[in-house]
């Protein structure tokens, strides 16, 4: 197969494809685009995630239209599941179809709590249909070649890391009952993006927020949020930052 139809199907590792459900999730049809027809997937890496604290990733698939097996080029119908192994414990993957089709934009929600560090290598097999002479052919299992993984580190010390002139200097009022304010300060201009999850690690709201040099806020209204514990997330360049919120009953 074609390096970009085998990278299209490494990221595939996405389904979970033992429990299929259909997640809340939008592909991303204004900034991945497929320019020359390969076949696209957006972001093409995985963030890296910490033991202990909420993982959220949503990923937009375009699949190919062609396949090149045996250096033959063949219409490529559809593309199956066969297996996947070595996922992160603690990770779950929901993809919203099951089977991907050529010509259609599709999404892909990541999410969970990590409970292991370590470096996972993503097995996955993958069945091609493609068509030959007007037939739908079933071709043998393929086997993925690349290197798709995750890595997860230990979450001791992400609350104090401190990089590239970025601080975060915390969230007030807390507990809080209609909106609260996460201030930061940064050396520069540049995304930085607010993730808030519920205890169960379910992503409840997101955003990005194009920081000015100097002290910066998030200003999140969670009046429609029922009472309990959150955690929250502020991510700058490859740093995270936590922190945890509370709405009182």
């Amino acid at each position: 197969m074609k390096k970009q139809i085998i990278l299209f199907l490494s990221v595939y590792v996405m389904l979970n494809i033992g429990n299929i459900t259909f997640p809340q999730c939008t592909p991303d049809t204004i900034n991945c685009i497929d320019t020359d027809n390969p076949g696209q997937i957006c972001p093409e890496g995985l963030p890296d995630g910490y033991v202990g604290l909420p993982y959220s990733q949503t990923v937009t698939i375009l699949p190919p239209s062609t396949a090149t097996i045996s250096d033959v080029i063949f219409t490529l119908v559809k593309i199956r599941i066969d297996s996947v192994s070595n996922l992160p414990p603690g990770i779950s993957y929901e993809a919203n179809a099951t089977e991907m089709y050529p010509d259609t934009a599709y999404c892909v929600l990541i999410s969970g709590i990590p409970t292991e560090p370590g470096e996972f290598k993503i097995n996955i097999q993958v069945v091609p249909y493609i068509s030959i002479m007007d037939s739908i052919v079933e071709s043998p299992v393929v086997a993925n070649d690349t290197s798709v993984k995750i890595i997860i580190h230990e979450s001791s010390g992400i609350q104090n890391m401190h990089h590239d002139g970025f601080q975060l200097t915390g969230n007030t009022p807390n507990p809080f009952t209609a909106s609260t304010t996460i201030g930061f300060f940064a050396n520069e201009s540049s995304p930085v993006r607010l993730n808030i999850y519920n205890y169960a690690g379910m992503l409840v709201y997101s955003e990005i927020l194009e920081s000015k040099s100097g002290k910066n806020y998030f200003r999140f209204t969670g009046e429609t949020l029922p009472p309990g514990y959150y955690i929250y997330s502020v991510t700058h360049r490859q740093n995270v930052y936590t922190g945890k919120l509370v709405k009182p009953g």
